[in-house]
């Protein structure tokens, strides 16, 4: 039996993403007391009492928007409704019945789909006692919650999952490559997503700054599992906290993934914030692909790719051996190849070397280049075992390892790669006193 899918819908600011965090246990959702943060659908899967289910975070609901955004919104909270298994609408205990209240759970009723009406914010005996006006809603027992503390919220969970059975061990979900798409506002990134996907999945806006949410969709392609985490634009300066906290969750999700889609627009060359965003990526250890984007956009000739890939190298200099490819999300050319690479660079990121494979390559390296001497003395490495993977890490034993200069650290690097490819993927080099033992593996 597949996982209950339970949809969270209602109108803006009644606390839909506080109660989705207290029930998966995590800040996964943007919160802030404006409304219309939350735009795109948002998964995640979690448990109560021993069952698996996947929740949705939706965003406000207007059943009459007049703004392309806000239709695109409802688009979102209709895809939402249509796949569960359940919705939760969420209400205002304090502000009492609205009309858009009464308007919502006209369109739920339409659906035929389980509704448990949400009470929120009843925090206080006071407001608790207000929740059986939701009655007039004609979906059944309201109950009384505070997503903020947490009352309420598993008697909820309760009364909607009752009838599923609980987990055995063979249902635990397989685990998938994790990409996190990051880049400036308006490069693309949700477009990509949604041309990936082959769905309108994520919404998409010519203004900057649509993407709030890190928005994690779990797909699968040709047998492969994926779990692609579209983040916000990551802007230089935060102008208000919404942005912060959008910015500060792209950040968790780079450090979670396992690869990183850095995109570019490739009508602009390479901005400092892009190089800032390079950088960070680079400091985390994470394999990467430069997706330029716009391709349809960029006036060229047949050395037009090679010159942005030079700027490339050039400005983002710690990200040297990270492939580079053109596509556009519009016209979904070479969009499919992005994948593809993907599945590569994954299979040489967690790429294992034995040790004796790894160490008749190394001998053959080091006596191409002698470390120079330093202040009369030379490291010498000895031997070389890789300790790591997921980013392939080695430990190398050599004398005198406090005076290995950077130079030679990128010798012994780039003829690494050379020799055993690690496509994409960033390459870490360990040194130690080669009069030190640790354990090492057979």
């Amino acid at each position: 039996m597949s996982k209950p899918i339970i949809a969270i819908v209602g109108r803006p600011n009644v606390g839909k993403s506080t109660l989705f965090n207290r029930i998966i246990r995590k800040n996964r959702a943007v919160i802030h007391n404006s409304p219309g943060v939350t735009r795109d659908r948002i998964y995640a899967d979690t448990e109560f009492d021993g069952k698996s289910f996947t929740v949705v975070d939706t965003g406000g609901l207007d059943l009459y928007p007049k703004d392309n955004l806000i239709t695109n919104v409802k688009s979102q909270v209709d895809k939402a409704v249509k796949e569960a298994d359940a919705v939760i609408m969420v209400v205002d205990v304090a502000d009492g019945i609205t009309s858009w209240d009464m308007g919502i759970a006209d369109s739920l009723r339409k659906a035929s789909k389980p509704v448990y009406v949400a009470a929120n914010k009843a925090d206080n005996p006071a407001r608790i006692q207000n929740a059986p006006e939701f009655h007039v809603l004609a979906l059944g027992d309201p109950f009384p919650v505070s997503a903020m503390h947490g009352s309420g919220v598993n008697e909820l969970l309760e009364e909607i999952l009752w009838n599923y059975p609980k987990d055995s061990e063979e249902n635990k979900p397989e685990t998938g490559i994790k990409i996190a798409v990051v880049g400036r506002p308006n490069v693309g990134k949700s477009s990509l997503v949604n041309v990936i996907l082959g769905e309108e999945r994520v919404i998409v806006d010519s203004r900057p700054g649509t993407t709030r949410d890190s928005v994690n969709i779990a797909f699968s392609k040709n047998g492969v599992n994926f779990e692609i985490v579209d983040t916000a634009g990551m802007k230089k300066k935060m102008f208000d906290d919404i942005e912060m906290s959008s910015v500060s969750k792209a950040i968790h999700s780079i450090q979670q993934s396992d690869i990183t889609w850095m995109v570019l627009d490739g009508t602009q060359q390479p901005s400092q914030q892009d190089k800032e965003i390079s950088s960070y990526v680079a400091s985390k250890g994470k394999a990467c692909i430069f997706v330029i984007n716009k391709w349809d956009l960029v006036e060229k000739d047949h050395n037009t790719f090679d010159e942005i890939c030079e700027y490339i190298r050039r400005d983002m200099a710690l990200l040297d051996y990270v492939p580079i490819i053109s596509v556009s999300a519009l016209e979904k050319t070479r969009t499919s190849k992005v994948l593809e690479l993907t599945q590569l660079i994954f299979s040489e990121y967690s790429m294992r070397i034995t040790t004796h494979t790894l160490n008749k390559a190394f001998t053959s390296i080091i006596s191409e280049y002698q470390h120079p001497s330093v202040g009369g003395k030379r490291p010498s490495p000895k031997y070389i075992t890789q300790v790591a993977t997921n980013p392939p890490t080695f430990v190398i034993f050599t004398t005198y390892s406090n005076l290995v200069k950077d130079s030679y650290k990128r010798f012994l690097t780039n003829r690494l790669r050379d020799t055993f490819g690690f496509k994409g993927a960033p390459i870490v080099l360990k040194f130690v006193s080669s009069k030190k033992t640790i354990g090492l593996p057979s």
